[in-house]
């Protein structure tokens, strides 16, 4: 049986009452006299750390299975299984291998243990009558060092969840983007032959009253579904190839406009729509078609969210290198909270009809947006409620890599008019 430390002053622990509780370690208290166990309890209670205390080797083992410790204080000379065996026991197993273990002895009975010791795996040796402030510093270290393990491996667990789910998000978003690419190739070719029909029909002269309004009806859903796809179509391209391909060709801005205005006049009738030009022509160098989705949806968007008896106007003008295109309607104003998210896919505006709100799907913004950008150019939007709503367009004449892009202000940052 060793010595006791019962002589040790013990030293009060103080109060965690008032602090927030921090991560704990549990330290591991070995030794056959429960004297001595109370004595190391009372030094190390103030580390705040839970000490567990076990009577003999075969305890301890059994404590270690059950979990973790920062360290273990371990009497050298218990009956049954002394320290060294428990020690060479502790270091056979792989989950107990490191665990830091410091032997307490008796220099004048158990010195020739000391060698013994280190070689299964002690960090350190305590002699009795042990120092309070030494044995607590020696185990502050471990318990330090425990705690800042765990807080890696913590740290290193939420990384992996982390990535673990941004790759899902990816793989799934992946998926779902090539999906839509597939199902909207896949739905164009029934499509274009319902089209086909229908208007193949629509020609014909003998065609009964009834029978042509049901095929303009025929017509209209199918040239509805062709617009969903396309939208689609070029939302995935965005997502998946880095952008819309554009291919520029010389052109006028303003008969582009015209041409876009006469046919939303057969879709909107009763709207007026003014088309305030700076100049009888603006030439330049774009993706005509692409350029004509941008002018259509911009001003299908200003027709959709503001009142019927009111004018949309579309402008357009040119400083320098830089043309211009406006789009204004003296509708409600977008809410400031919305201005943020407009260009975001699959964003709807606030303040349309229900009606509106079914035939949207939110990424018509998103795609012009895309369209200018690929033209190295900018689009923007301001919205009061004295002034009303303006989609400013800036692009360069010519779309030329090696030239700086005439529109790196901010749209918003321009005038309402110009």
């Amino acid at each position: 049986m060793s010595s006791s430390l019962s002589h040790l002053p013990a030293v009060p622990p103080s109060s965690p009452a008032d602090e927030l509780e921090p991560p704990r370690a549990r330290i591991l208290l070995v030794d056959d006299v429960p004297a001595n166990l109370l004595a190391l309890k009372a030094i190390l209670e103030s580390l705040g750390q839970e000490l567990v205390t076990v009577r003999s080797g075969e305890e301890a083992l059994r404590e270690l299975l059950r979990g973790d410790f920062a360290c273990i204080l371990m009497d050298v000379q218990m009956p049954g299984l002394d320290g060294l065996e428990t020690a060479r026991l502790i270091r056979a197993r792989e989950r107990t291998r490191h665990v830091p273990l410091l032997f307490i002895t008796a220099l004048s009975r158990e010195a020739a243990y000391i060698a013994r010791g280190y070689a299964q795996g002690a960090v350190d040796y305590l002699l009795k009558p042990v120092d309070p402030d030494i044995l607590r510093a020696k185990v502050q270290v471990f318990v330090d060092l425990y705690l800042r393990g765990e807080e890696v491996k913590r740290q290193a667990l939420e990384l992996a969840e982390q990535r673990r789910a941004a790759e899902e998000l990816q793989r799934a978003a992946v998926l779902g983007q090539q999906l839509v690419g597939v199902v909207g190739h896949d739905i164009r070719t029934p499509l274009s032959v319902i089209l086909t029909t229908a208007k193949a029909q629509l020609d014909s002269q003998a065609l009964p009253a009834a029978q042509r309004k049901a095929f303009e009806r025929v017509a209209r859903g199918g040239e509805r579904v062709q617009q969903i796809v396309d939208l689609l179509l070029d939302f995935t391209r965005t997502r998946l190839g880095g952008g819309i391909p554009v291919v520029p060709q010389a052109g006028d801005l303003n008969d582009l406009c015209i041409r876009v205005v006469d046919e939303l006049h057969v879709t909107r009738p009763g709207r007026v729509i003014q088309c305030d030009f700076a100049r009888d022509s603006l030439h330049g160098a774009w993706d005509l078609e692409r350029m004509a989705q941008v002018v259509s949806n911009l001003l299908d968007n200003a027709l959709k969210y503001s009142p019927e008896g009111t004018p949309v106007r579309l402008s357009t003008w040119e400083t320098g290198e830089g043309v211009y295109l406006e789009v204004h309607n003296a509708g409600s104003p977008i809410p400031p909270k919305l201005l943020p998210h407009l260009f975001q896919p699959f964003r709807r505006g606030e303040g349309s009809s229900e009606a509106t709100a079914r035939e949207s799907l939110g990424l018509g913004l998103y795609i012009a947006q895309s369209i200018v950008q690929a033209h190295r150019g900018t689009l923007g939007v301001r919205s009061t409620e004295g002034e009303g709503t303006a989609f400013r367009v800036c692009l360069p004449r010519h779309l030329d890599a090696r030239q700086p892009a005439p529109c790196e202000a901010s749209p918003e940052a321009m005038p309402m008019t110009a």
